[in-house]
This record gives structure tokens, C-alpha cells and sequence, in this order.
């Protein structure tokens, strides 16, 4: 796909042509080219039922085990959607992705589903999607095999035509593009088939490149309103865009013109101002002018702020072991303080080295500067340094023009380590036998420091 840059704030809060997120607003009059159409969103109908987002809850903590009482449950019932759903859902999880037997089982379930139910909201679900390269050429063939039977034995069911487009929208542009144009001719009125056909065409012809000669030639045939005037809107958001770029670019100030009259011809009351937005390059010159001397203003506070972090002395932690305290004194080490949170912090025990044995870690703060130092117990005298930071990096703004310390550590146990992983992926973490310490910048992510067999992992925390 094309990557998309967001265009201003100004721009960004114009709706995309008056079409909703929703996936199949309710179904405009069949006569499209009439003047009675509305371009106005109805109420939408749901993505998906009920029962789909009760079956994604507790995905992360399904064991193996689990996961064969399901495909039990399933080799049962194979109508079982929410079954399904779990299982696909669990070998598309963040530990699971990267593991060729999790995708081939993925594979398998939608080839079921094409095959026996080309319909089901399963196929338009990011479980049923894949990137390039992902499929094997001979599941991929079969895939295609599949779709392009069934969409020809369907052709005027708007949810099988759009589940085919959604399949092929990161693997193959034109079919992509074929069966989202046939799921337009289904449904006029496909939200989500309509915005993918206009950007593509819109970029297609802007770009010039071997599909520009098909996007125009279907847009001159279109008769379909939504399509003509989304597709002016995105010509008109790249004008927009190669003005802020001071490049500006008259084809697709034209071309957004051209395909707008389109429109205006099918449907009389269309809003010029909704569907070719201008943009004030004198007040975006001022917002960048504010922007950079914000900028100036944040690195002139951050200083401040840094020389102003509370830093307690080591003596306001009086349960640190008398070895350890010796040590953190004689560094000259003050231990920061997050703005937000209560008591002292930054000063944690737990078991870091090996199962039954307590450790300390400590973020020791020195001329603004503050390392992560870990002791294996409490007679240790030689800490491991862990990171190393400027404590200007963990600034962010609290609101009212404030500006706070964020970093925070804390032991983590087996459950953190492993929800996280499977959750986002990452290195895979061996065997959890002890504690791990989650190095957290609050409110944005964290890593978790984990020994095992003489080395600090950086494991997945927070994202």
C-alpha cells in the first residue's frame, strides 16, 4: 500500500468525504446517479457481532493446553465461530507470529472459511490478514484459487466481494482493486471499499505508473458518486499537502477539480468546501512558527527541569542494607524521583540474580545523569551498571506547562514478563525462574532487564 503522510490539523479534522469508519454504512438508493443521494454517514452497521470481541478476551493467557481443548472443541463443531476466532487469534499472537507451524494452522482456518462461509466477518479480520511474503506460493495460489471461484459464484454479495478485496489489499493491487471495485458495484455505498478505491486511483494517477491508464479509465466510467467525490477529496488532500511542502502540485489541484465537477453532476448539493478543503498557508506558516519556538521554549524548561528533579539522598531509604548504602553514599548517588507517584521510589528489592536470593536495584543519580545499578545481595560491593542516561531524556510534559521526571523501575515476575511477550512479541525470554526489573520511561514503554547464565536480557515490557 501506499504510505500515507497526515496532512495538517486543519485538514485532518475534515471527515473523509463524509463517509464513517464503519465498515457498510446503511445502503444509499440503487439509482446512484439521482439527485436524491445523500452523501451524508448513516448509522452504521457494526464490523462485528457481539460475540467477537467476547472471544478475544484472555487471548494472552491461553496455554498450550488450552489450545488443544479447543481445536477439539472445534474438530466438534467446526461452525464454532468463537472457537475459531481464539485459535486464530492465539497463532497470530505476539510469540506465536514469527512461527511457521502457527501461520500454516492460520492458513488452514481461513481456507476453511473461504471455502464454507466467504461471507463470515472472520475474513476481514486482522486474523485472516497477511503481508507480503508471509504466505507460502503454494497456500497463496490455493488462496487465490479459492477466492476467484467463489467471488464469481457470488457476485452480488458485498460482503464476500469486500472479504476477497481485504485478503488481497497488502498482497496483490489489482486484484485488490478488482474486487473492491466489485464490491462497490454489490453495495454502492461500502465505506471502507470506496476509500480504498479512491486513494489508489488518486495515487495511481498522481504517480503516473503502470496502473495510472486502468484508475483513470475506471473513474471516467464510474457513475457511483461516493467513488468520484472520495477520489476528488484525495487529490485534494495531496494539493494541500504539496503546498505545506512549498512543491506545489497543479495536476492534482486539477485533477481534484475534474473529479469534484464529476460528482457535482451525479449529485447537485454536494459541499465544495467538505470535498476540496483549502488550507491557509499563512496560518500554517504561523503554527510552524509557533511550533519551532515551542520547541526552543521545551529545551530551555528541560534544563530547568532536569536541575530541578527531586532527588532524595540515600539516607531517606532506611531499608537499604548497610553494604549497599556504603557504596551508593561513597558514588555520591541521589536516587530521582518521578513527578507523578507517592513515597520514595526508585529503590526496589527483589530476587534478580536466582530464585531465593534478594537483590537490590537502584537508579543512582549523578550531575543529572542517573544509572540503572543492580546488586545481587546485600553484602554485594560491586554492582552491575545497567544503563546509563541524561536525565533530560526522561522528561515529558504533565500538563499546565509542566515539565516532570518520568523513570521508574520495579520487579517484575513471570506473568509480566510473559503477557508482554506475547502480547507484542520481542526476544523470546527463557525460562522465568526469578525476578525481572521493568525499566519503564511511565506512560509510553519500558524494557525488562532479566539475568540468565551470566548475561542482562532486554526483554518486551510495556509498549
Amino acid at each position: 500500500m501506499v504510505p500515507r503522510i497526515a496532512v495538517m490539523v486543519a485538514l485532518a479534522a475534515v471527515a473523509l468525504f463524509l463517509l464513517t469508519t464503519a465498515e457498510r454504512p446503511r445502503a444509499v438508493e440503487a439509482q446512484v446517479s439521482t439527485p436524491k443521494i445523500t452523501l451524508a454517514a448513516s448509522a452504521p452497521t457494526p464490523m462485528f457481532s457481539p460475540w467477537y470481541g467476547e472471544a478475544l478476551q484472555n487471548i494472552l493467557l491461553l496455554e498450550e493446553t488450552d489450545v488443544v481443548k479447543l481445536e477439539q472443541q472445534l474438530a466438534a463443531n467446526p461452525e464454532d465461530f468463537p472457537a475459531r476466532l481464539k485459535l486464530m487469534a492465539y497463532h497470530q499472537r505476539g510469540d506465536r507470529i514469527a512461527h511457521p507451524e502457527d501461520r500454516t494452522k492460520r492458513i488452514e482456518h481461513v481456507l476453511w472459511l473461504i471455502l464454507n462461509h466467504p461471507e463470515s466477518e472472520l475474513l476481514h479480520s486482522p486474523v485472516s490478514r497477511f503481508g507480503p511474503g508471509e504466505l507460502p506460493p503454494a497456500s497463496y495460489r490455493r488462496a487465490g484459487e479459492l477466492w476467484d471461484t467463489t467471488v464469481k459464484a457470488h457476485p452480488k454479495d458485498a460482503a464476500v466481494q469486500r472479504n476477497a478485496a481485504s485478503f488481497f489489499e497488502e498482497l496483490d493491487p489489482d486484484r485488490y482493486l478488482r474486487y473492491a471495485k466489485a464490491t462497490t458495484e454489490a453495495d454502492p455505498s461500502d465505506a471502507r471499499a470506496i476509500r480504498g478505491l479512491a486513494h489508489r486511483y488518486a495515487m495511481a494517477l498522481l504517480e503516473n505508473g503502470p496502473s495510472a491508464s486502468h484508475a483513470e479509465a475506471a473513474l471516467d466510467a464510474s457513475k457511483n458518486v461516493w467513488i468520484l467525490g472520495n477520489t476528488a477529496y484525495e487529490f485534494q488532500s495531496q494539493y494541500n499537502l504539496s503546498l505545506q511542502m512549498e512543491r506545489p502540485n497543479p495536476r492534482a489541484a486539477a485533477l481534484a477539480e475534474r473529479y469534484f465537477l464529476r460528482a457535482l453532476a451525479l449529485n447537485p448539493t454536494l459541499d465544495r468546501k467538505a470535498i476540496l478543503p483549502q488550507i491557509d498557508l499563512r496560518a500554517i506558516a504561523e503554527t510552524q512558527k509557533a511550533t519551532q519556538q515551542s520547541r526552543r521554549e521545551w529545551a530551555v524548561k528541560a534544563e530547568e527541569a532536569a536541575a530541578k528533579i527531586r532527588r532524595l539522598p540515600i539516607d531517606a531509604f532506611p531499608e537499604i542494607p548497610g553494604a549497599i548504602a556504603k557504596v551508593l553514599q561513597d558514588k555520591n548517588c541521589t536516587v530521582p524521583q518521578p513527578a507523578i507517584g507517592n513515597g520514595p521510589q526508585n529503590v526496589i528489592r527483589g530476587e534478580f540474580f536466582a530464585k531465593g536470593e534478594t537483590g537490590w536495584a537502584v537508579l543512582c543519580s549523578v550531575n543529572q545523569s542517573t544509572s540503572l545499578l543492580v546488586f545481587e545481595n546485600h553484602l554485594d560491593t560491586s554492582p552491575q551498571v545497567l544503563k546509563s542516561s541524561h536525565d533530560t531524556g526522561y522528561l515529558q510534559g504533565l500538563g499546565d506547562n509542566d515539565i516532570g521526571y518520568s523513570r521508574a523501575i520495579g520487579p517484575v515476575s513471570r506473568d509480566f514478563i510473559v503477557s508482554h511477550y506475547r502480547a507484542y512479541g520481542g526476544p523470546e525470554p527463557p525460562p522465568i525462574e526469578h525476578h525481572g526489573i521493568d525499566d519503564a520511561f511511565l506512560g509510553k514503554a519500558s524494557i525488562v532487564w532479566y539475568f540468565h547464565e551470566g548475561k542482562w536480557l532486554q526483554l518486551t515490557g510495556a509498549d
